[in-house]
């Protein structure tokens, strides 16, 4: 590694990262209560996270911190974890998308989700279950602040929606629902063993999320007990993990 890991590090990271997306949105003139609309997803979805991308790409490759952002060599958690957390979350992916109104999404609408879908996953991860995760097991040996640093932080990353048409209600609850899901991703990488898990069920779930909106179908309540399943059992099982002190990978 070039760099030390560290938490200072970490967090100017973060702060450079959400500047960057949040003074796209701004400069485009973004709502967010329409930024999956066919008109806006390019300039407020993809763009901002395509800038915020290549700057975690470029800080990456000069931290030398690829190997343990994506890689969990020094802290496991039971495999059968990840199976139940994956089943919640196919459940919440699944209904969205078979209750999408797919004939009112064009072609190049749907590229420009998948896109979305795919920098969200990596872009949210790489910076919060990542770089946040590694900078602050430099600084720490409290594997419990590690959580709560990385997961509280992707909560609040979502508090300047407030200020881009989210009502602030809103807000302050997204941040909490935010928080607690980052506490599933977090046990999906440690079960996994690799960040790719994790981004790929975060990717997964904002597409649908995203197309579901986007398409103009209505409110699909299918969905709420596996939303809220994901909230519980993380919960559940990140205080598991820490009663039962898991033991470090070999």
């Amino acid at each position: 590694m070039n760099v030390k890991p560290n938490w200072q590090v970490a967090i100017l990271v973060f702060v450079a990262y959400n500047l960057i997306v949040f003074a796209t949105w701004y400069a485009t003139g973004a709502d967010y209560t329409t930024l999956s609309a066919a008109n806006n997803i390019a300039s407020h979805i993809v763009l901002p996270l395509l800038l915020g991308a290549i700057f975690l790409f470029v800080v990456l490759s000069f931290l030398g911190w690829w190997r343990p952002v994506m890689r969990e060599e020094t802290h496991g958690a039971p495999k059968w974890m990840m199976w139940v957390l994956l089943v919640i979350a196919a459940g919440f992916i699944g209904l969205n998308l078979a209750s999408t109104n797919w004939s009112a999404i064009t072609a190049t609408h749907l590229l420009f989700l998948v896109a979305a879908g795919v920098l969200v996953g990596f872009n949210e991860e790489a910076l919060t279950r990542g770089i946040l995760i590694v900078g602050c097991r430099g600084s720490t040996n409290s594997e419990v602040f590690v959580w709560l640093f990385s997961s509280v932080l992707f909560g609040l990353m979502h508090l300047p929606n407030t200020l881009f048409g989210m009502p602030f209600a809103g807000g302050v609850a997204q941040v909490f629902f935010a928080a607690t899901a980052g506490t599933g991703f977090y046990i999906l990488r440690r079960a996994s063993g690799t960040l790719l898990v994790p981004m790929a069920v975060h990717g997964l779930w904002d597409f649908a999320t995203f197309s579901h909106g986007a398409s103009g179908a209505p409110l699909n309540f299918s969905t709420t007990p596996f939303q809220f399943a994901m909230y519980v059992v993380s919960i559940v099982l990140v205080v598991i993990v820490f009663r039962k002190r898991e033991p470090a990978r070999s």
